[in-house]
Protein backbone atom coordinates (compact mmCIF):
# COMPACT_ATOMS: atom_id res chain seq x y z
CA UNK A 1 0.00 0.00 0.00
CA UNK A 2 1.50 3.57 -0.72
CA UNK A 3 0.68 5.78 1.69
CA UNK A 4 0.52 9.46 -0.20
CA UNK A 5 -0.04 12.95 1.78
CA UNK A 6 -0.86 16.09 -0.68
CA UNK A 7 -1.29 19.00 0.31
CA UNK A 8 -3.65 21.87 -1.42
CA UNK A 9 -3.95 25.56 -0.28
CA UNK A 10 -6.33 28.41 -1.09
CA UNK A 11 -9.20 30.59 -0.25
CA UNK A 12 -12.78 31.15 -0.90
CA UNK A 13 -12.21 31.81 -4.08
CA UNK A 14 -10.57 28.49 -5.05
CA UNK A 15 -12.16 25.73 -2.65
CA UNK A 16 -13.89 24.72 -6.08
CA UNK A 17 -11.38 24.73 -8.29
CA UNK A 18 -9.33 22.54 -5.46
CA UNK A 19 -12.30 20.24 -5.33
CA UNK A 20 -12.24 19.49 -9.09
CA UNK A 21 -8.33 18.56 -8.55
CA UNK A 22 -8.86 16.67 -5.64
CA UNK A 23 -11.24 14.70 -7.49
CA UNK A 24 -9.19 14.03 -10.58
CA UNK A 25 -6.80 12.99 -8.37
CA UNK A 26 -8.95 10.43 -6.96
CA UNK A 27 -11.04 9.36 -9.43
CA UNK A 28 -7.35 8.34 -10.93
CA UNK A 29 -5.61 6.75 -7.98
CA UNK A 30 -5.06 2.59 -7.92
CA UNK A 31 -6.82 0.52 -5.33
CA UNK A 32 -3.06 0.23 -3.97
CA UNK A 33 -3.00 4.19 -3.19
CA UNK A 34 -4.31 5.20 0.34
CA UNK A 35 -4.27 9.18 -0.12
CA UNK A 36 -4.64 11.81 2.12
CA UNK A 37 -5.60 15.59 1.49
CA UNK A 38 -4.42 18.19 3.27
CA UNK A 39 -5.95 21.59 2.83
CA UNK A 40 -4.30 24.63 4.42
CA UNK A 41 -6.82 27.18 4.04
CA UNK A 42 -7.52 30.94 4.93
CA UNK A 43 -9.80 31.85 7.36
CA UNK A 44 -13.43 32.33 6.44
CA UNK A 45 -12.84 29.62 3.36
CA UNK A 46 -15.89 27.28 2.58
CA UNK A 47 -15.87 24.41 0.93
CA UNK A 48 -15.24 21.70 3.70
CA UNK A 49 -18.37 19.79 3.44
CA UNK A 50 -18.29 19.79 -0.16
CA UNK A 51 -14.54 18.67 -0.48
CA UNK A 52 -15.01 15.94 2.35
CA UNK A 53 -18.09 14.75 0.27
CA UNK A 54 -15.66 14.32 -2.89
CA UNK A 55 -13.15 12.22 -0.47
CA UNK A 56 -15.47 9.82 0.91
CA UNK A 57 -17.73 9.38 -2.19
CA UNK A 58 -14.17 7.41 -3.33
CA UNK A 59 -12.19 4.57 -1.85
CA UNK A 60 -12.70 3.98 1.89
CA UNK A 61 -9.18 4.86 3.82
CA UNK A 62 -9.23 8.24 1.93
CA UNK A 63 -8.83 10.83 4.32
CA UNK A 64 -8.82 14.85 4.65
CA UNK A 65 -7.02 16.93 6.84
CA UNK A 66 -8.31 20.97 6.85
CA UNK A 67 -6.41 23.33 9.07
CA UNK A 68 -7.23 27.10 8.83
CA UNK A 69 -4.20 29.44 9.36
CA UNK A 70 -4.94 32.81 11.07
CA UNK A 71 -2.96 36.08 9.59
CA UNK A 72 -1.05 35.63 12.95
CA UNK A 73 0.38 32.40 11.97
CA UNK A 74 1.62 33.00 8.72
CA UNK A 75 4.72 34.57 8.87
CA UNK A 76 4.85 35.98 5.29
CA UNK A 77 1.52 38.15 5.97
CA UNK A 78 3.33 41.47 4.97
CA UNK A 79 5.32 40.08 2.31
CA UNK A 80 4.83 41.94 -0.74
CA UNK A 81 1.98 40.23 -2.14
CA UNK A 82 0.27 43.30 -3.36
CA UNK A 83 -3.10 41.20 -5.78
CA UNK A 84 -2.32 37.65 -4.46
CA UNK A 85 -4.15 35.98 -1.31
CA UNK A 86 -1.74 35.43 1.60
CA UNK A 87 -2.66 31.76 0.83
CA UNK A 88 -0.17 32.14 -2.08
CA UNK A 89 2.57 31.65 0.95
CA UNK A 90 0.73 28.58 3.08
CA UNK A 91 2.89 26.24 0.97
CA UNK A 92 6.03 27.45 2.78
CA UNK A 93 4.34 26.67 6.33
CA UNK A 94 4.16 22.51 5.28
CA UNK A 95 7.32 21.84 7.33
CA UNK A 96 5.70 24.02 10.63
CA UNK A 97 2.46 22.04 10.21
CA UNK A 98 3.30 18.83 9.06
CA UNK A 99 6.66 18.05 10.98
CA UNK A 100 5.59 14.18 11.72
CA UNK A 101 5.42 13.71 7.87
CA UNK A 102 8.96 12.88 5.88
CA UNK A 103 7.19 14.73 2.66
CA UNK A 104 4.06 15.74 1.25
CA UNK A 105 3.10 16.99 -2.37
CA UNK A 106 1.71 20.51 -2.97
CA UNK A 107 -0.60 20.87 -6.00
CA UNK A 108 -2.30 23.77 -7.26
CA UNK A 109 -5.82 24.28 -7.23
CA UNK A 110 -5.66 24.72 -10.80
CA UNK A 111 -4.53 21.03 -11.58
CA UNK A 112 -5.72 18.23 -13.50
CA UNK A 113 -4.39 14.65 -12.05
CA UNK A 114 -4.62 12.25 -14.83
CA UNK A 115 -2.83 9.29 -13.50
CA UNK A 116 -2.21 7.61 -10.37
CA UNK A 117 0.20 9.83 -8.32
CA UNK A 118 1.65 7.76 -6.27
CA UNK A 119 5.04 7.01 -8.78
CA UNK A 120 5.22 11.11 -8.22
CA UNK A 121 5.58 10.56 -4.76
CA UNK A 122 7.33 7.85 -4.27
CA UNK A 123 10.68 9.86 -6.26
CA UNK A 124 13.41 10.06 -3.67
CA UNK A 125 14.44 13.68 -2.70
CA UNK A 126 16.23 12.71 0.37
CA UNK A 127 19.48 14.85 -0.75
CA UNK A 128 17.05 18.09 -1.69
CA UNK A 129 14.07 20.36 -0.23
CA UNK A 130 11.72 19.54 -2.84
CA UNK A 131 11.41 18.23 -6.28
CA UNK A 132 10.06 20.59 -9.08
CA UNK A 133 9.83 20.56 -13.13
CA UNK A 134 11.35 23.42 -14.93
CA UNK A 135 9.26 26.58 -15.88
CA UNK A 136 7.98 25.76 -19.35
CA UNK A 137 8.38 29.69 -20.57
CA UNK A 138 10.69 29.39 -23.37
CA UNK A 139 14.12 31.13 -22.54
CA UNK A 140 15.67 30.29 -25.30
CA UNK A 141 13.16 32.68 -27.17
CA UNK A 142 13.92 36.00 -27.12
CA UNK A 143 11.01 37.44 -28.81
CA UNK A 144 9.31 35.60 -25.51
CA UNK A 145 8.76 37.82 -22.66
CA UNK A 146 8.38 35.87 -20.07
CA UNK A 147 10.87 33.43 -21.36
CA UNK A 148 12.76 36.82 -21.01
CA UNK A 149 11.88 37.72 -17.37
CA UNK A 150 12.70 33.95 -16.43
CA UNK A 151 16.11 34.19 -17.99
CA UNK A 152 16.81 37.36 -16.84
CA UNK A 153 15.78 35.65 -12.71
CA UNK A 154 17.95 32.98 -13.36
CA UNK A 155 20.76 35.10 -14.36
CA UNK A 156 20.91 37.60 -11.32
CA UNK A 157 19.47 35.17 -8.94
CA UNK A 158 20.14 31.38 -9.45
CA UNK A 159 23.70 31.21 -11.44
CA UNK A 160 22.12 30.59 -14.36
CA UNK A 161 20.69 27.71 -13.32
CA UNK A 162 17.07 26.47 -13.76
CA UNK A 163 14.01 28.12 -12.85
CA UNK A 164 11.38 25.84 -11.77
CA UNK A 165 7.30 25.81 -11.63
CA UNK A 166 6.04 25.36 -7.95
CA UNK A 167 2.51 24.64 -8.64
CA UNK A 168 3.04 20.86 -8.19
CA UNK A 169 6.19 20.45 -5.34
CA UNK A 170 7.17 17.29 -3.91
CA UNK A 171 8.32 19.03 -0.27
CA UNK A 172 10.85 17.29 1.91
CA UNK A 173 9.76 18.05 5.48
CA UNK A 174 13.06 17.91 6.78
CA UNK A 175 14.86 19.35 4.80
CA UNK A 176 12.77 22.51 4.46
CA UNK A 177 12.67 22.34 8.44
CA UNK A 178 16.60 22.76 8.13
CA UNK A 179 16.73 25.44 5.63
CA UNK A 180 13.56 27.21 6.93
CA UNK A 181 16.01 30.52 7.84
CA UNK A 182 16.76 31.22 3.87
CA UNK A 183 13.30 31.91 2.93
CA UNK A 184 13.45 35.08 5.27
CA UNK A 185 17.28 35.76 4.20
CA UNK A 186 16.52 35.52 0.72
CA UNK A 187 15.95 39.56 -0.10
CA UNK A 188 14.67 39.36 -4.16
CA UNK A 189 12.22 41.17 -6.35
CA UNK A 190 9.00 38.59 -5.83
CA UNK A 191 6.96 38.75 -9.17
CA UNK A 192 6.32 35.35 -8.88
CA UNK A 193 6.05 35.93 -5.17
CA UNK A 194 6.11 32.61 -3.16
CA UNK A 195 7.63 30.67 -6.35
CA UNK A 196 10.36 33.05 -7.38
CA UNK A 197 11.21 33.01 -3.20
CA UNK A 198 11.04 29.28 -3.25
CA UNK A 199 13.57 29.25 -6.68
CA UNK A 200 16.08 31.39 -5.30
CA UNK A 201 16.12 30.45 -1.67
CA UNK A 202 16.89 26.98 -2.38
CA UNK A 203 18.96 27.10 -5.60
CA UNK A 204 21.08 24.31 -5.92
CA UNK A 205 18.78 22.05 -3.26
CA UNK A 206 16.09 21.84 -5.89
CA UNK A 207 15.30 18.22 -7.71
CA UNK A 208 14.67 18.26 -11.58
CA UNK A 209 11.56 16.63 -12.05
CA UNK A 210 9.94 15.03 -15.04
CA UNK A 211 7.91 17.10 -17.41
CA UNK A 212 5.12 15.02 -17.31
CA UNK A 213 4.55 15.80 -13.57
CA UNK A 214 3.70 19.74 -14.33
CA UNK A 215 2.75 20.24 -17.86
CA UNK A 216 1.21 23.03 -19.54
CA UNK A 217 -0.64 21.72 -21.79
CA UNK A 218 -1.80 24.61 -24.35
CA UNK A 219 2.19 25.13 -24.95
CA UNK A 220 4.70 23.55 -27.20
CA UNK A 221 7.38 21.74 -25.62
CA UNK A 222 10.52 24.60 -24.84
CA UNK A 223 13.79 23.66 -26.36
CA UNK A 224 15.00 23.51 -22.76
CA UNK A 225 13.51 20.25 -22.24
CA UNK A 226 15.03 16.84 -23.54
CA UNK A 227 13.80 14.90 -26.61
CA UNK A 228 13.29 11.71 -24.28
CA UNK A 229 10.60 14.81 -22.34
CA UNK A 230 9.16 15.59 -25.25
CA UNK A 231 8.59 12.65 -26.71
CA UNK A 232 7.03 11.32 -24.04
CA UNK A 233 4.49 13.84 -23.51
CA UNK A 234 3.79 13.43 -26.93
CA UNK A 235 2.84 10.06 -26.83
CA UNK A 236 0.37 11.19 -23.88
CA UNK A 237 2.27 10.49 -21.38
CA UNK A 238 1.22 13.26 -18.42
CA UNK A 239 0.85 12.82 -15.28
CA UNK A 240 -0.32 16.15 -14.03
CA UNK A 241 -1.76 19.15 -16.38
CA UNK A 242 -1.63 22.91 -15.24
CA UNK A 243 -3.11 25.50 -16.31
CA UNK A 244 -1.22 28.52 -15.25
CA UNK A 245 -1.17 29.75 -18.75
CA UNK A 246 -4.46 28.86 -20.68
CA UNK A 247 -7.19 28.21 -18.05
CA UNK A 248 -8.92 24.65 -18.33
CA UNK A 249 -12.31 26.48 -18.34
CA UNK A 250 -11.52 28.59 -21.60
CA UNK A 251 -13.07 27.50 -24.55
CA UNK A 252 -12.14 29.26 -26.86
CA UNK A 253 -8.14 28.78 -26.16
CA UNK A 254 -8.18 25.50 -24.37
CA UNK A 255 -7.48 22.32 -26.55
CA UNK A 256 -11.10 20.22 -27.13
CA UNK A 257 -9.15 16.98 -25.23
CA UNK A 258 -8.26 19.35 -22.56
CA UNK A 259 -11.52 21.19 -22.05
CA UNK A 260 -13.49 17.65 -22.23
CA UNK A 261 -11.45 16.41 -19.18
CA UNK A 262 -11.69 19.28 -17.14
CA UNK A 263 -15.52 19.30 -17.91
CA UNK A 264 -15.80 15.65 -16.59
CA UNK A 265 -14.51 15.95 -13.64
CA UNK A 266 -16.24 19.44 -13.07
CA UNK A 267 -19.44 17.25 -13.72
CA UNK A 268 -18.55 14.82 -11.54
CA UNK A 269 -18.75 16.95 -8.10
CA UNK A 270 -21.83 18.60 -9.82
CA UNK A 271 -19.97 22.16 -11.04
CA UNK A 272 -19.81 23.90 -14.22
CA UNK A 273 -16.77 25.07 -16.26
CA UNK A 274 -19.14 28.29 -16.84
CA UNK A 275 -18.90 29.06 -13.26
CA UNK A 276 -15.00 29.18 -13.32
CA UNK A 277 -15.59 32.01 -16.70
CA UNK A 278 -17.27 33.94 -14.42
CA UNK A 279 -15.91 33.78 -11.20
CA UNK A 280 -12.75 34.95 -12.90
CA UNK A 281 -14.12 38.03 -14.92
CA UNK A 282 -15.72 38.97 -11.73
CA UNK A 283 -12.36 38.55 -10.01
CA UNK A 284 -10.38 40.00 -12.74
CA UNK A 285 -8.40 43.42 -11.42
CA UNK A 286 -10.05 46.24 -12.97
CA UNK A 287 -7.25 49.06 -14.30
CA UNK A 288 -8.37 52.83 -13.95
CA UNK A 289 -8.36 55.00 -17.21
CA UNK A 290 -7.31 58.73 -17.34
CA UNK A 291 -11.04 59.15 -17.85
CA UNK A 292 -13.27 59.37 -14.92
CA UNK A 293 -16.10 56.90 -14.04
CA UNK A 294 -14.17 54.41 -17.00
CA UNK A 295 -12.01 51.31 -15.98
CA UNK A 296 -10.43 48.45 -18.18
CA UNK A 297 -10.67 45.16 -17.46
CA UNK A 298 -8.78 42.73 -20.11
CA UNK A 299 -10.57 43.33 -23.10
CA UNK A 300 -14.01 45.09 -22.05
CA UNK A 301 -14.52 48.92 -20.83
CA UNK A 302 -16.75 49.33 -18.08
CA UNK A 303 -18.22 52.54 -18.69
CA UNK A 304 -20.13 54.54 -15.66
CA UNK A 305 -20.43 50.83 -14.88
CA UNK A 306 -21.50 48.91 -17.70
CA UNK A 307 -18.94 47.10 -19.63
CA UNK A 308 -18.77 47.51 -23.65
CA UNK A 309 -16.13 46.16 -25.72
CA UNK A 310 -12.75 47.69 -25.80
Amino acid sequence: MDKVNVLYCFDSNFWRMASVSIESMLSNAKDTTLITVHCIVAPGTKGYRKIKKIIKSHKSGAGLVWRVIKPKDNPYQDYNNVGWSPATYYRLLACRFFSHLDKILYLDSDTLVCRDIAELYNTDISDYVFGAVRDMANINDEKNALGMVIRNFSEKYLNNGPYYNTGVSLLNIKKMAENEHLLFETKVPLRFVDQDLLNAAFVGKIKTLPLKYNLAPCSGVPSHFTKEEADEINAGGHVILHCYWVKFWDKERCNKFVYDLYNKYCNNVGITSEYFVKAMQKRAKKKKTFVPFVKMLKKTMSFFGVETQE
